[in-house]
């Protein structure tokens, strides 16, 4: 009588049985490697929201906190006065003028910010370092603002004379390298060639302002970034949105309120 293994019921339900479970295994695995080929770009996109609400409180605190020292100054605005080369005149920069509003060390630096010019000098120096992920609208500027190039008493320097704040930037990103990730501000007016040119002023931008904080790529008009306006609230614009050219823009306050 053949007494094998191959002849005895209850071993060949053993193997069958095995042979089952190890086939199921595979099958686990390889839903597993699928699961987690899907949820990791998933978290890591839940991550980067997260990063990005954060990022809108940071900015919402920055104007809400710039909008109390307006008011308690008579409707005059703090100014830009970290440089982006040459001299600069710290003590009316709004990072030292509005600490008295906000816990500043707090909200200063972005959870989007990835510079390494916190702790790595500034390109073309030795001792300028990042100290802020924010930046102004030059416009803003009695110091910087075109405007005030020509007379100073022109200059959007106060609530009274930014016709419409809902639709006026104030913060924005700052880019990470080059001269200006040490600055405080930016000079919009420079980002504006010619109509031959529609492209440019994206190019030129992001040679100030990471416009591609949030999504889409660098140098580009769908690039989207965090952007503060004067009234305190914060918006996720794409670059064709807050810019295309001197007369639609929503950082000269002259034409902010009906350029869009």
């Amino acid at each position: 009588m053949n007494t094998g293994p191959s002849s005895n019921p209850s071993h060949r339900n053993l193997l069958v049985r095995s042979g089952f479970s190890l086939v199921e295994l595979l099958v686990v695995v390889a839903v597993l490697g699928v699961l987690v080929a899907v949820l990791i770009p998933s978290l890591g996109m839940m991550a980067h929201q997260g990063r990005v609400a954060e990022d809108t409180s940071n900015l919402r605190s920055l104007q809400m906190a710039h909008y109390q020292y307006a008011v308690d100054s008579k409707g005059q605005f703090a100014d830009a006065g970290m440089a982006h080369g040459g001299l600069a005149n710290e003590s009316i920069a709004w990072l030292n003028l509005i600490g008295e509003y906000v816990d500043i060390n707090g909200v200063v630096r972005s959870p989007l910010d990835e510079s390494p010019h916190w702790t790595i000098p500034v390109q073309g120096t030795t001792n300028r370092y990042r100290r802020t992920s924010y930046g102004w609208n030059n416009y803003l500027s009695r110091t910087h603002s075109p405007d005030a190039a020509i007379d100073r008493s022109m200059a959007a320097d106060r609530l009274s004379r930014v016709k419409s704040a809902s639709n006026t930037v104030h913060f924005l990103h700052m880019v990470g390298t080059g001269s200006f990730a040490g600055a405080d501000h930016v000079h919009v007016e420079n980002w504006w060639i010619n109509d031959s040119l529609p492209d440019a002023p994206a190019i030129l931008a992001s040679n100030q302002v990471n416009t591609s904080v949030v999504s889409g790529e660098p140098k580009t008009k769908s690039a989207r970034a965090n952007y503060g306006f004067v009234d305190g609230h914060v918006e996720t614009l794409s670059f064709i949105e807050v810019f295309t050219g001197p007369d639609r823009n929503r950082f000269d306050p002259n034409v902010a309120g009906r350029s869009f």
